[in-house]
C-alpha cells in the first residue's frame, strides 16, 4: 500500500492581544465591525506590516483597533494556535499575547467595538468556535503556558465558519520557555548561521524555526550572514522575539566576537571568506550567551537539517542527560532524499531518507542497497555529504567548537556519542540512541542545489586552510556551478534523486526510511501523489554483491559498528 507525498502549507501569521485585568477577571474584547470575522466578538490584532516583529504588530493593531497604546514591557507571549479553513488554501498561526500596561481608554473604531466583560460573562456564542476550546482556561490560568494549538474548521465564513471539525489545544510539555536568568534543567538553545539571499524562497527557514520551537527548544538564535538577506529577516520577525533572537553580520556583531570568544584570533583571517570560520565564531559566541538566556544546552544546526524526535518534548532527553553527567551528545545524521525535482520547502514535503551507516542493519539486502549508492556516485560515497552527526554540549562550563559537528570539553567532562564509529573506537562513550537523531536535507531540489552552490561560490579546497577536502560529490557541484552549464541538474538526477521503483527498493533493503513526523508538526498538506512503500522489485533489491566481494567504501565502518554496540558498557 502506498503512502501519500506531502506539499508545504502556506501560512499566515498574525497577532491577537488580549488586554486584561487579572485581578478583576476583566479581559477587554471587540466586536468586530468589518472584514474577517465581522459579527464576533475577538481579541485585537491582525497581520504584519513589512518590517514589522510581532511584538510591534500587536502593539500597532491595537491602537488602530481600540485606541490603547502599549510598548513591549507590558506585552507577554503566552502561545500560538493554527487554523485551517477547508474554503482557505493558507493557514493561520496566531500569536496570543496578553497585555498588563496601557495608556488610555478604550474607544470605539471604524474596525472593532471594545468592552470589558468578566470571565463569567464571556459570550462564547457570540465569538470564534475555537474559543470553547482555550479561552477561559487561559484567562482564568488554568492551562499552562505556552501553549499550542490547532483548529480546523468547516469555512471561513458563514455557518460553516462556526463549525470545527478538528481541534487540539495544550500546553508545551514540559514547559520550555525559562525567564531570562533561571535556568531550567532541559532547556536548550538552538543556533544557526544563515543565508536564503540566493534561496528561492526562505520558507525552509520558517519551518526550521517553527519545528523546533513546538519541539521544545527554548529558544532559537539565528545569525543573519549577509545584511542584505530581507528575507530571512523576514522570517526571524515573525516569531516572538522572548524565544527567536538574531544578530546580524556587521562590524557591531564582529567586535562583540572579538570581545568574548577566544577563538577569534585564530579564525579572523578565514571570517570574510570561508563560512565555517564564521559558524565556528557564531557558535562560540552564542554559547557565552547561553548562560544569560537561561539555557543548559546549545545545538548548532545548519538552516537544512532538524533535530528530530518522534517525542513531544526534546526537554526529557536533556534533563536525562543533565542526570547522568553528561556534558556532549552526539547525535546520527541520516540524509534527505528527494523524490521530486522541486520543493518550495524541504522540510514540509521530504519524508525519505538514507539512513546512517551505522543504522542500517546487517544483511546482505541492505549490503545490496549501501553498493546502489556507491555505485551510482562518482567517488564511491554512501552520503553524498558528511556521515559524522552533530552534538549538542552543555553551556557554562569553558567548552568550544572544534568543529560544526562536535565540541571541545574541558578535561574531566564527559562526553557520549551514538555513532557506534570504527575510526573513533569510543567504546566507553557509546550510548544507542536511534531517537532524537539529526535529519540533514542538503539538496533536496534542483533549485535548492544551485542555490547552496551559488552562496558557497569558488570555495577553497582546504577548509580553514589546513583541512584537504575530500574529493566528492560537494567538490563535484562546486566545479558544476561554476561552468554555468547544465551540469549540476545532471549531479542531482544521477546521484540525488530516486524515482519510485528505486525508492521502494531502497526501503525494502532498510538502506531508506520513511518519517513523517516533522511533517505533520508543520502541517503539511497530503499530495494528490503517492510516494512508495516497501513493496519493491525483487531484481532491484538483489542487484546483490558477489560473496566473499571485497569491501568498499563505507562497508568495513558499517559492519564493524555492529561490534561496537557489543563491546560497549552500556548495554553489557
Amino acid at each position: 500500500m502506498a503512502v501519500r507525498g506531502f506539499e508545504a502549507r502556506e501560512k499566515s501569521v498574525l497577532t491577537l492581544i488580549y488586554p486584561r485585568r487579572p485581578q478583576q477577571r476583566l479581559v477587554l474584547l471587540g466586536l468586530k465591525k468589518r472584514g474577517f470575522g465581522q459579527g464576533k466578538l475577538n481579541g485585537f490584532g491582525g497581520k504584519l506590516e513589512p518590517g514589522e516583529c510581532l511584538e510591534d504588530s500587536a502593539i500597532r493593531e491595537l491602537q488602530e483597533e481600540c485606541g490603547l497604546t502599549a510598548d513591549r514591557d507590558g506585552l507577554n507571549w503566552r502561545g500560538s494556535l493554527t487554523y485551517l479553513y477547508d474554503t482557505k488554501p493558507k493557514a493561520m498561526e496566531v500569536n496570543v499575547f496578553d497585555l498588563n500596561m496601557w495608556k488610555g481608554e478604550p474607544e470605539e473604531t471604524e474596525e472593532m467595538k471594545p468592552a470589558w466583560y468578566g470571565h463569567e460573562d464571556i459570550p462564547l456564542d457570540k465569538m470564534w468556535a475555537d474559543d470553547a476550546y482555550w479561552l477561559l482556561q487561559y484567562l482564568d490560568e488554568q492551562m499552562a503556558t505556552p501553549f499550542v494549538g490547532r483548529f480546523r474548521f468547516k469555512g471561513h465564513e458563514g455557518p460553516d465558519s462556526w463549525e470545527v471539525l478538528e481541534h487540539s489545544v495544550a500546553p508545551l510539555v514540559p514547559a520550555s520557555v525559562p525567564r531570562f536568568g533561571q535556568s531550567e534543567p532541559g532547556a536548550a538553545l538552538l543556533v544557526s548561521t544563515v543565508s536564503f539571499v540566493d534561496a528561492p524562497n526562505a520558507r525552509p527557514l520558517e519551518s526550521f524555526i517553527r519545528y523546533h520551537l513546538r519541539k521544545g527548544f527554548a529558544r532559537v538564535m539565528i545569525f543573519v550572514d549577509d545584511p542584505s538577506d530581507t528575507a530571512t529577516l523576514d522570517v526571524v520577525r515573525r516569531f516572538p522575539t522572548s524565544r527567536v533572537l538574531y544578530r546580524v553580520r556587521g562590524e557591531d556583531l564582529l567586535q562583540a566576537q572579538r570581545q568574548h570568544c577566544a577563538s577569534f584570533k585564530k579564525l579572523a583571517g578565514f571570517i570574510d571568506k570561508e563560512v565555517s570560520a564564521r559558524q565556528l565564531i557564531d557558535f562560540e559566541f552564542a554559547s557565552t550567551l547561553a548562560p544569560s538566556l537561561a539555557c543548559r544546552w546549545i545545538l548548532c544546526l545548519d538552516s537544512d537539517e532538524l533535530f528530530y524526535t518522534s517525542e513531544d518534548s526534546i526537554v526529557p532527553h536533556f534533563q536525562m542527560l543533565e542526570s547522568q553527567d553528561i556534558h556532549q551528545m552526539s547525535y546520527l545524521n541520516h540524509e534527505g532524499v528527494p523524490e521530486q525535482p522541486e520543493t518550495q520547502d524541504y522540510f514540509a514535503t521530504v519524508s525519505l531518507f538514507k539512513q546512517h551507516q551505522f543504522a542500517v542493519p546487517l544483511t546482505a539486502k541492505a549490503r545490496s542497497g549501501l553498493r546502489f549508492w556507491m555505485d551510482r556516485s562518482k567517488h564511491g560515497q554512501y552520503f553524498l555529504f558528511y556521515d559524522n552527526g552533530k552534538s549538542a554540549c552543555r553551556t557554562g562550563f569553558g567548552a568550544t567548537p572544534s568543529s560544526q559537528h562536535l565540541w571541545q570539553l574541558p578535561a574531566g567532562h564527559k562526553s557520549c556519542t551514538a555513532l557506534a564509529d570504527p575510526r573513533r573506537m569510543d567504546v566507553e562513550g557509546f550510548r544507542e540512541c536511534r531517537d532524537p537523531c539529526i535529519l540533514h536535507f542538503p539538496v533536496c531540489g534542483v533549485a535548492w542545489l544551485y542555490a547552496k552552490y551559488k552562496t558557497l561560490g569558488a570555495f577553497p579546497d582546504k577548509w580553514l586552510g589546513n583541512m584537504p577536502l575530500d574529493e566528492s560529490f560537494h567538490k563535484d557541484a562546486r566545479e558544476a556551478h561554476l561552468s554555468h552549464g547544465d551540469a549540476l541538474s545532471a549531479l542531482f538526477t544521477e546521484q540525488v534523486m530516486l524515482d519510485s521503483e528505486q525508492a521502494a527498493a531502497q526501503i525494502a533493503c532498510g538502506t531508506c526510511v520513511r518519517l513523517t513526523e516533522h511533517v505533520t508538526v508543520l502541517d503539511s498538506v497530503p499530495a494528490a501523489t503517492t510516494m512508495p512503500d516497501s513493496t519493491a522489485n525483487p531484481a532491484l533489491i538483489n542487484s546483490a554483491v558477489a560473496q566473499g566481494d571485497t569491501l568498499v567504501g563505507v562497508e568495513r565502518g558499517w559492519i564493524l559498528s555492529k561490534a561496537m554496540g557489543y563491546l560497549s558498557p552500556e548495554l553489557q
